[in-house]
């Protein structure tokens, strides 16, 4: 997959982090924090995983949920 924003070609990976509680939530800007919703869901351990694309020329990221 190409950047969306340099054009050059991105990573694949995952993007991880520990949520024991609730997991991923996307905060909208325009609802505040009346706006969140589920992405995604926390794995046995306590992580939460996304897959996606890094560009590490533009430090962008393109998540798939």
């Amino acid at each position: 997959m190409n950047c969306p924003r340099c054009g050059k070609e991105m990573e694949p990976g995952t993007l991880r982090s520990e949520s024991f509680i609730g997991g991923a939530k996307w905060l909208s800007l325009a609802e505040g924090r009346r706006g969140k919703e589920a992405i995604s869901g926390t794995d046995l351990l306590g992580y939460v995983k996304i897959s996606g694309f890094r560009c590490a020329q533009c430090r962008t990221l393109v998540l798939d949920y």
